[in-house]
């Protein structure tokens, strides 16, 4: 795990139980050389990578403009450095390892690289400009990621989810989460067993590559 927040880390490790299986790393994803050192760190302690996640990512409400306000433009970019480079640059080094790595399947299977997106990346919220471009931007690079990296036998693929249980929804204003909730005919956000067992069928399955795979409920 790589991470800013170190304490939460510690948590999800303790609750994990076997720490000799477990890492931690404090990390800026904004930060490619930090991004580069958690993934050869991860590589040097388990001799390779064989899936790699991104999920680091904020939200924010950032209307073009609104009655007393306009864009901040540094926000937006502040979006995109985390949610879209920093997506790049472990990417980037999974893609490195994997390379090497030795079929793991008959299929030649040699790695998978496994993206956050949101299901904002195509039907994003008024106000949410900033985060929907970010998102569609993971979306958009996806595809081409796979078939770049088929030669090497390494699977790209997304995951877009509708609105779960996370920390990351309570930066969400609680109307928002309402309209949310009203658009869902499941009624309910997703569980985050739910959203595990979506991620476990993902890597299980040699098949599945290139896509942007949603799991929202319908929303």
């Amino acid at each position: 795990m790589a991470d800013l927040d170190t304490g939460r880390m510690e948590a999800i490790k303790n609750e994990l139980g076997d720490s000799s299986r477990v890492l931690c790393f404090k990390c800026d994803v904004t930060k490619e050389e930090e991004v580069k050192a958690a993934m050869y760190k991860t590589k040097e302690a388990f001799g390779t990578i064989h899936v790699a996640l991104a999920s680091a990512g904020v939200i924010g409400w950032t209307p073009i403009i609104s009655k007393n306000s306009v864009l901040n433009t540094k926000h937006f970019e502040k979006m995109f450095a985390i949610n879209v480079f920093g997506s790049v640059y472990m990417a980037k080094y999974a893609a490195m390892i994997m390379r090497d790595n030795k079929p793991v399947n008959e299929e030649g299977e040699r790695g998978l690289i496994l993206f956050i997106s949101s299901i904002a990346g195509e039907e994003s919220q008024r106000g949410s400009e900033a985060y929907g471009a970010t998102k569609a931007a993971v979306n958009g690079m996806t595809l081409p990621m796979a078939r770049t990296l088929g030669k090497y036998n390494i699977r790209v693929a997304t995951v877009a989810p509708g609105i779960f249980h996370t920390p990351i929804a309570k930066d969400h204003p609680a109307e928002v989460i309402q309209m949310m909730m009203k658009q869902t005919p499941m009624g309910r956000p997703g569980k985050a067993k739910e959203f595990a067992h979506f991620v476990q069928a993902i890597v299980e399955n040699p098949y599945i590559n290139g896509g942007h795979l949603r799991i929202d409920g319908a929303q």
